[in-house]
């Protein structure tokens, strides 16, 4: 377990259900040395927080195994919400987290599978330090980006024309990686979804913000997969040593 403060009682989601509407059985693809998505996420996060901490919320009983074999918690969740689209993301967040009783809740996707164990570890400190003990009321995992933005009918964020603004002084963006979200359990549930009006924007590399949506995303995912695998990225300790 890395030496960081930590949210007194945390738990972190990794949702994950049979369905997909463009890559089939998603969750169950391969990746690095792991049979699966959710082998994947779950071989990070047992490096960060206690396996009891963290919950595989599925409908499939297949999935739920999986967590078994990490020692984490299982969380069957109702086929309605688990079905397709069918019922409103609203629906899905608050049927999940009124059925996990803890203060702080953390969801962490299989999708995104090239964010570090350090990054977590960093992001609950962050947010313990920022939400619990400050103001901010919500964290969430973004890309800070300087690139240039339309609309279907004009530039969004800078000037097209004989003006052109070069990228260095772009404003600075955040793109929502879909990697993780954090937030008190009670406002979870009375605002029905993660985030508050102020969230803690808390910068990731770009490798985190590789999401798997598409099958040319996973691709890419396994592509990069070489660098997290040179660059050490999966061994906690060792990065946290480096950074001290």
């Amino acid at each position: 377990m890395p030496n960081r403060k930590l949210p007194k009682d945390l738990a972190v989601i990794v949702p994950a259900r049979r369905g997909s509407s463009r890559i089939s059985e998603k969750c169950l693809l391969p990746f690095g040395d792991q049979p699966s998505l959710i082998d994947w996420k779950l071989s990070q996060l047992v490096k960060v927080i206690d396996p009891a901490q963290i919950y595989v919320s599925s409908e499939d009983d297949e999935f739920l195994a999986i967590a078994e074999r990490f020692g984490a918690s299982q969380h069957k969740r109702a086929k309605r919400i688990s079905i397709g689209h069918e019922a409103p993301f609203r629906d899905v967040i608050t049927g999940i987290v009124s059925e996990i009783e803890h203060e702080h809740i953390a969801w962490a996707t299989v999708v995104c599978p090239l964010m570090t164990p350090r990054e977590y570890a960093d992001a609950f400190a962050a947010y313990q330090a920022r939400v619990v003990e400050g103001d901010k009321d919500s964290l969430l995992g973004v890309n800070r980006t300087q690139d240039y933005f339309w609309s279907s009918q004009a530039a969004l964020n800078y000037t097209a024309d004989r003006n052109h603004t070069v990228s260095q002084d772009l404003p600075e963006w955040f793109k929502v990686t879909n990697s993780l979200y954090m937030a008190p359990r009670a406002e979870i549930l009375r605002r029905e979804y993660f985030l508050g009006p102020d969230p803690v924007l808390f910068d990731l590399a770009r490798l985190a913000g590789v999401d798997i949506d598409y099958i040319e995303d996973y691709r890419i995912a396994r592509a990069l997969y070489s660098v997290y695998e040179e660059d050490g990225l999966g061994e906690l300790e060792k990065q946290l040593e480096t950074a001290a």
